[in-house]
């Protein structure tokens, strides 16, 4: 404001990690996807809402209703796909890979997370889930550490979806052994299981600004 700059924030919801991938090279592919129209329905939704309010910020639209009209033809003309694609090649990078995941970094082991018992997903603890990540080298605890693109984790099940015992949770994508088995514990406490389902949440919680 005092750079007399409009500016929105939007508070999210943050009972789950946003979309199924984290970790860098698995972000890209989800990433990629979503600008394709075929991404989960979290991130899709609120990619779309992040871009509509700066179409609108920018007065590039009369209201914040067309601006989300402007970004959802984009998204399906796949016209906001090909600007990516520019980005990617402007900054060096290969957009080639964009389409053909096997370009980019792959993990050389996977490993399951499976459900204890049956019952709801009430949330999934995104911080878990991040330190986790850390520990298989998708993330730093210090600013010196490595950071592995292969790596990271694919959740297979969402906030208010049932379970069995044994379903699969979750998928841990690796290249070093040494504290998988550490990261899986830690996933498995990530997921919070109740015998009675959820009640849905709002994605977008508030706007601020």
């Amino acid at each position: 404001r005092r750079m007399d700059k409009r500016v929105q924030a939007l508070i999210t919801d943050m009972s789950q990690p946003l979309g199924y991938a984290v970790g860098n090279a698995l972000e890209v592919m989800e990433a990629s996807q979503t600008l394709q129209n075929a991404g989960p329905n979290d991130l899709t939704k609120l990619s779309i809402e992040l871009a509509a309010r700066m179409i609108y910020l920018s007065k590039k639209a009369a209201s914040l209703e067309e601006a989300r009209r402007t970004a959802e033809e984009r998204l399906v003309d796949g016209s906001g796909y090909r600007k990516f694609k520019q980005a990617v090649a402007a900054q060096g990078g290969n957009p080639q890979a964009l389409d053909k995941f096997e370009l980019l970094p792959n993990a050389t082991g996977m490993r399951e997370v499976t459900s204890p018992r049956g019952g709801y997903v009430t949330s999934i603890e995104a911080e878990y889930i991040g330190s986790a990540s850390n520990m298989i080298g998708a993330g730093r605890d210090r600013k010196e550490d490595p950071i592995d693109p292969a790596v990271g984790i694919i959740l297979e099940v969402k906030v208010g979806e049932k379970v069995d015992a044994g379903s699969v949770l979750c998928r841990i994508y690796y290249t070093r052994e040494d504290r998988v088995e550490e990261a899986a514990e830690m996933v498995e406490d990530a997921f919070r299981i109740s015998a009675q389902k959820p009640d849905e949440r709002e994605l977008i919680l508030e706007v601020v600004g």
